[in-house]
């Protein structure tokens, strides 16, 4: 089963990356740039990764018959929900964070968060 995790980490944080390499214009945001911005200027960049996870989970659930998470399909989070949820996983991890805060890993943060907030039973 950790392989299985493993292989899959792989697979989201690949996807993540080259599904969002262009972000309106701009470079994808990497976590010190996240957490330094004051504005909603990365909330269709967020919801792009909340996307990107499900689609992920979903081919994965198909593939491998493992459940990564489990949020209940007819659950709708506004932003502030995802925001909360990526930042309470920087502050879980802060030395894995600090270390790699000029990467572009909200899409773990995110994915995390979502393990966290839905785990499979």
């Amino acid at each position: 089963m950790d392989i299985i995790r493993k292989i899959y980490f792989i697979y989201v944080v690949c996807f993540l990356t080259a599904s969002t390499s262009v972000f309106s214009g701009n470079k994808i945001p990497t976590i010190n740039q996240y957490l330094n911005d004051k504005t909603d200027n990365y909330d269709s960049y967020i919801y792009g990764l909340e996307s990107g996870l499900e689609w992920a989970s979903e081919y994965y659930y198909r593939k491998h018959q493992v459940e990564i998470y489990c949020k209940p399909a007819d659950i709708i989070l506004p932003v502030s929900k995802l925001r909360a949820m990526i930042d309470k996983t920087i502050k879980s991890k802060p030395g894995f964070f600090e270390k790699y805060k000029d990467e572009p890993l909200l899409g773990l943060a995110l994915r995390n968060g979502y393990i966290e907030s839905f785990p499979c039973q």
